[in-house]
């Protein structure tokens, strides 16, 4: 467990690193922010994932490099030193005419999808999930299921006293997660947890569930937005709500037993780990600029050991709830030598969805307190997508 934890923590600095170390372009081990922009050669920038227009064009192939110069000026006692930093991002773009345009704009977000003239919402998603916390364990299955609807819900609070408050009937956003096990730590049933907002958020509908549930129930919380989680496994419930939203000076409310939850919580730290490794990267947004419909790649280093190379592919289609969705096959790499860091990853993504349709990863890194190198290991397909028109 104490290596669990130490992983989960991991996960954060690693998302941390990546996030402020490549995308952006801001370093580690400078003070000054280096601000990259990618460049579409071949298709207009800022279309939807839902736009789809034909262009005509010959077949080309373009490189495009763009160098980025900063200056840092550091004082010292008699003098000032003056040191130049240079990182340079290549893109290629491959066209054939004519060229279908679709750009992943709402990535790993809760957001419509548009089909044609409609607009229809996610109302449920299926995924196959694996992960290796590190290359000497075991590789845990799941099947992971999540749903989300509007719904009420009775909301209670406890007074200074501990007397139960009751705040009647609240209309909330209910995200349900249904985890089966396929082969796991601990886990041996069904395990069914539900998490209320009082409104859309995208981390309930793309997370299994939240580690940084606890947070929100500190006395000292002021989060308006948590409403409260019921948790069900082997016939045993727990149920906690949030009066905040809709009353102050009032503490969580809990009922059901607790125990239930805590013995099966490293299997709760690997359904959140290997969503992290694979959700908490600025990667997928840096896509939202290209047209995933037609054979890109690009590569992106600043010359102090960051460096990132990237492709995608048009390839293939997918049918989910009787709908045919475009793919694209995408690779990454990733390397931040001073952090100690690298990291790939490879799958397939529709840019008419949000969320990926298949994706596998390795997300290498040292332990801060052991210097010890370890490897997570994750996998994820969409195996069913229900869709509700907006209405």
């Amino acid at each position: 467990m104490k290596k669990t934890a130490s992983l989960a923590l991991a996960l954060l600095f690693v998302g941390l690193v990546f996030v402020s170390g490549c995308i952006g372009g801001t370093t580690s081990q400078t003070t000054s922010t280096l601000t990259t922009s990618s460049s579409e050669t071949t298709s207009t920038q800022g279309g939807t994932s839902s736009s789809m227009e034909t262009s005509q064009q010959s077949s080309t192939t373009v490189p495009t490099t763009t160098t980025h110069t900063s200056t840092q000026t550091t004082p010292t006692s008699t003098q000032s030193e003056t040191s130049t930093q240079t990182m340079t991002m290549t893109t290629t773009t491959t066209t054939s005419t004519p060229t279908e345009k679709a750009y992943w704009v709402h990535p790993w977000e809760y957001a419509p999808v548009k089909i044609g003239s409609e607009e229809y919402w996610i109302t449920y998603y299926k995924y196959d999930y694996k992960i290796q916390p590190n290359q000497s364990a075991p590789t845990y299955e799941y099947t992971v299921e999540k749903s989300v609807e509007k719904t009420k819900i009775h909301v209670y609070g406890q007074d200074m006293s501990g007397n139960k408050v009751d705040l009647g009937e609240k209309e909330v956003y209910a995200y349900r997660t249904i985890v089966t096990p396929v082969k796991t730590a601990s886990l041996d049933d069904t395990l069914t947890f539900t998490v209320w907002y009082v409104s859309n958020k995208s981390r309930a509908f793309l997370y299994p569930w939240d580690v940084l549930w606890l947070s929100y129930l500190s006395p000292y919380s002021q989060d308006k937005e948590f409403v409260g989680m019921k948790f069900e496994y082997k016939g045993e419930e727990f149920l906690f709500t949030n009066p905040v939203p809709f009353q102050s000076g009032l503490f969580p409310y809990f009922e059901g037993n607790q125990q239930a939850f805590s013995d099966i919580a490293e299997d709760l730290n690997y359904l959140y780990m290997g969503w992290a490794a694979t959700l908490n990267f600025g990667i997928w947004y840096s896509w939202e600029n290209y047209n995933l419909l037609v054979h890109q790649s690009g590569t992106w280093s600043d010359n102090l050991g960051h460096s990132w190379e990237w492709s995608t592919e048009p390839d293939g289609t997918v049918d989910y709830s009787g709908v045919t969705f475009k793919l694209a096959d995408f690779t990454w790499k990733y390397r931040g030598t001073a952090e100690g860091i690298s990291m790939g990853g490879k799958g397939k993504v529709s840019p008419y969805l949000p969320l990926l349709v298949e994706g596998e990863g390795h997300y290498g890194y040292k332990d801060p307190k052991t210097g010890e190198s370890l490897v997570i290991y994750a996998y994820l397909k969409l195996e069913d997508l229900k869709l509700e028109k907006v209405s």
